[in-house]
């Protein structure tokens, strides 16, 4: 059955000498993989610039439940960039981005609250000039609340020690070594108030920013019981230093 869909790009691999295997979070179905052959051609209603990562689409599929390779008529630009796949410190945070959505993402469903967010914040990062560095720090943050781990803000002088397997901040530190404590606990508590509006107000002294990102990516692995080996993750922290 023909449905039309929007979809962002999350991962794409060689199929043959001119196909691509596109993996895709669509609005209509939640994550989708695709078969596209030919896309080199003339003829084609597949573009292959149209699949870096990240890319915002709007989609003709042929759509049949349960498949496990959907097929795709016709794919459009949904929102063309004007810096992302060329500016370093923007086309290195979608590569990151991308590869991280898609080891999280794994729902075969819709879920129009998530995928607005995805979306929204891949146009903004586009339209960025300010506080692009902490952009991907911000974007982790927010995604946990539609992914049910939000961590809870409740810093305060007595209760420093974030604690990363209940998501709150504690008195006393536990008794696991999943936690935060001083300097960067009050930093992190910061950042959780960031938006991508203030972003550029978030100056954390040198090196915490990467301190900050690996906590996150820990975090997000104790709460999904899998840790996430992110390969772009290298490239990013050189890119952002």
């Amino acid at each position: 059955m023909l449905q039309k869909t929007r979809g962002i790009v999350l991962h794409s691999l060689k199929y043959g000498e001119t196909g691509l295997i596109t993996t895709i979070y669509t609005e209509n179905f939640g994550r989708m993989t695709f078969i596209m052959q030919g896309i080199h051609g003339k003829k084609s209603g597949v573009k292959a610039n149209l699949l870096r990562q990240l890319s915002l689409l709007e989609m003709e599929v042929d759509y049949k439940q349960g498949r496990e390779l959907q097929r795709v008529r016709e794919v459009k630009n949904g929102s063309p960039f004007n810096s992302l796949p060329y500016e370093i410190e923007k086309s290195s945070q979608a590569l990151f981005l991308a590869e991280l959505l898609y080891k999280v993402l794994r729902e075969e469903e819709s879920h129009p609250e998530l995928f607005e967010f995805l979306y929204h914040s891949i146009e903004l990062l586009d339209l960025m000039d300010d506080g692009i560095a902490n952009f991907h720090l911000i974007f982790l943050i927010q995604l946990t609340k539609y992914l049910g781990f939000a961590p809870t803000n409740n810093y305060s002088d007595s209760n420093q020690y974030f604690d990363m397997i209940a998501g709150k901040f504690a008195v006393l530190p536990p008794d696991h070594t999943w936690y935060l404590k001083e300097p960067v606990s009050s930093v992190f508590s910061r950042l959780l108030e960031m938006s991508y509006q203030n972003s550029p107000e978030f100056k954390p002294e040198q090196g915490l920013r990467q301190i900050l990102l690996t906590f996150t990516l820990e975090y997000y692995g104790l709460h999904l019981g899998n840790k996430l080996n992110v390969k772009s993750l290298d490239i990013l922290r050189i890119i952002l230093h």
